[in-house]
């Protein structure tokens, strides 16, 4: 009987990989424990399964997230019972806000052992909540269920990953012991169902769902274009790469202003003369951003990092205010939006292209009202480029500048949150070669921001770079351990100024008694340790020049380096403020 119970364990779990791989998830991130052996045997045996083994499962969870963002396709998450499960909630969040596919296998006690006190025990069904796309509890193993079952069942949790709402799915596997049998199942048990014994695709196919633009929505956004007199096109997130190369032909063919994310795919390196690299900065300016209010903002993809932008929109409502998305959600914190159009980023972007928006700007020919923003963007753009030139010293808002300039075009750069992801929206140059951008920006916390960066690399199999705080590095040091075993160059960034740098931008930076101690969590602590601990290369440049020369090593050598750059919180804060009044006084000259 025991033996039964172990063969039935082994051959659902090999049904659960192989229907998982024949669906084209090839990528399993798995956290060893007991109760989860059969579905890590299926895995570590089944030869179109790319494992990769990591024992913290906080760090799994986002490495399966970075992996799922690079490779375009989601990976599987594989882990024990109890806690471990819970360890996958912030990467959970994550993925769900980020709307990026991922499959979760969580292993479970059987239902005789829930609500009992039996160890390592808690109620694992709906543990994720609303951040999961679609969920199921699998019955244990038996041999009265259809083997069909639990093919069908894997094939609608990959459709619900992957379909038009992207996201996380959690399918909970409960096992009885024992959990290995004496002789393992052979190919020839696997499926009752002889048609899909003999083929290798999926048992269910799924057809893709494609939303498309409607007829009488592309004429109203038409009508909508032709009537503005001061457009503007705000393009935020893009996380797949057909979406960025579509938002990347729209600003070729448009002549009028584009506000690009760092995170779109056109901050860095886009060519066009529409494209209002420095946006961020102009509308910082209160004067300037009056100046530049439009009677029509056309805001497509996912939400901006700009917090200027937000309050622009608050403060400088345009008429119209149109956010396209490919999603049902809100995404309108401003309570701006006064239309929205759910469709393909693609097809959203060829319909924009087509109506040939221009703008005339008040009482002026076609393109003058590009051209006013464009004299804007150009004076910030002089003192900025004064402004670092004059200056070598390694400071934060010049490594944003050298990095997003040196990485490469096929290259992936990851921007960690708090103030990297800032300084290089704010900072960078346009004349860069344009890197591929990663960010945590569904739920923005600074929580597995290595683990995505390692499982990026892992699914792109191209050299990266990521640049992160110290706070954020020490929140996912174990993942660290990732880095070891990717091949391809991975620089690893670190700007370590002794604490979060980033409440120094805030009100609470004056309550100086307290401020240190509660807030800027000072740690006195250096990641060289850190770096020979996980067996990885470390530098630790002092000149902007030795940045580049370290920087540019990283890349050129197989493997991880640890780049740690140190500088002074304060200090900083002052610099933003200084860089920031320089660029005010030119546009208000």
């Amino acid at each position: 009987m025991t033996d039964t119970v172990a063969t039935l364990n082994h051959l659902w779990a090999g049904l659960l990989v192989e229907e998982l791989v024949r669906n084209g998830v090839d990528a399993f991130c798995i956290s060893p424990g007991s109760r989860c052996t059969p579905l890590t045997l299926a895995a570590a045996r089944n030869t179109g399964a790319r494992c990769v083994v990591h024992f913290d499962e906080r760090g799994a969870g986002y490495f399966a997230l970075g992996y799922a963002r690079a490779a375009g396709k989601p990976a599987a998450l594989v882990c024990t019972s109890g806690t471990a499960a819970a360890n996958y909630y912030p990467a959970i969040v994550e993925a769900s806000r980020s709307r990026c596919p991922l499959i979760v296998l969580t292993a479970d006690r059987p239902p005789e052992l829930r609500d009992t006190g039996a160890n390592q025990t808690i109620l694992q069904a709906g543990m994720f909540g609303p951040y999961t796309r679609w969920r199921f509890d699998l019955p244990c193993p038996a041999p009265d269920i259809s083997r069909a079952f639990v093919l069908t069942t894997v094939d609608q949790a990959v459709y619900r990953a992957t379909g038009p709402e992207p996201g996380p799915v959690h399918l909970n596997c409960p096992y009885r012991e024992p959990f290995v049998p004496d002789q393992p199942a052979g190919e020839r048990d696997a499926c009752a169902a002889s048609p899909w014994r003999g083929t290798r695709g999926p048992y269910t196919a799924h057809a893709p769902v494609r939303q498309s633009i409607e007829p009488s929505t592309a004429t109203r956004l038409r009508e909508l274009m032709a009537e503005a007199r001061r457009p503007v096109v705000a393009v935020g997130q893009l996380n797949r790469s057909a979406d960025r190369a579509a938002a990347a032909a729209l600003v070729s063919r448009l002549r009028c202003p584009v506000f690009p994310d760092v995170a779109s795919g056109l901050r860095l390196g886009c060519p066009g003369d529409c494209v209002i690299s420095h946006f961020d900065l102009l509308l910082s300016s209160p004067e300037t951003a009056r100046a530049l209010q439009p009677d029509l903002l056309i805001h497509v993809g996912g939400a901006m990092v700009s917090k200027s932008f937000q309050r622009w929109l608050e403060r400088c409502p345009p008429a119209h205010c149109v956010r396209i998305t490919d999603h049902p959600e809100r995404d309108d914190p401003a309570h701006a939006v006064s239309w929205r159009i759910q469709a393909d980023i693609p097809e959203a972007c060829e319909a924009i292209a087509a109506c040939g928006i221009a703008g005339k700007g008040p009482d002026e020919g076609p393109g003058a009202w590009l051209e006013r923003i464009r004299a804007y963007q150009d004076r910030a753009a002089r003192v900025l480029d004064g402004f670092f030139s004059s200056r070598q010293e390694l400071m934060e808002p010049a490594v944003a500048r050298c990095i997003a300039a040196l990485a490469g075009h096929s290259d992936g750069l990851f921007l960690g949150n708090s103030m990297p992801i800032r300084d290089a929206q704010r900072y960078a140059s346009a004349d860069g070669s344009g890197p591929v951008v990663f960010a945590n920006r569904g739920a923005s916390g600074i929580d597995g921001n290595i683990a995505t960066a390692a499982g990026a690399a892992f699914g792109s199999g191209r050299a990266l770079t990521a640049v992160l705080g110290d706070l954020a590095a020490l929140h996912d040091l174990n993942s660290l351990a990732l880095l070891r075993d990717i091949t391809t160059p991975v620089a690893l960034v670190i700007i370590n100024n002794n604490g979060g740098g980033i409440f120094h931008f805030l009100p609470v930076s004056s309550q100086t008694a307290l401020f240190e101690r509660y807030f800027a969590t000072p740690h006195g602590l250096s990641f060289e340790t850190a770096a020979g601990l996980f067996g990885l290369t470390y530098a630790n440049p002092d000149t902007l020049d030795g940045l580049c020369d370290a920087y540019g090593a990283a890349l050129g050598r197989a493997g991880a380096t640890l780049i740690e750059i140190r500088t002074g919180r304060a200090e900083n804060a002052a610099l933003h403020k200084a860089i920031d009044e320089q660029v005010f006084n030119a546009l208000h000259a």
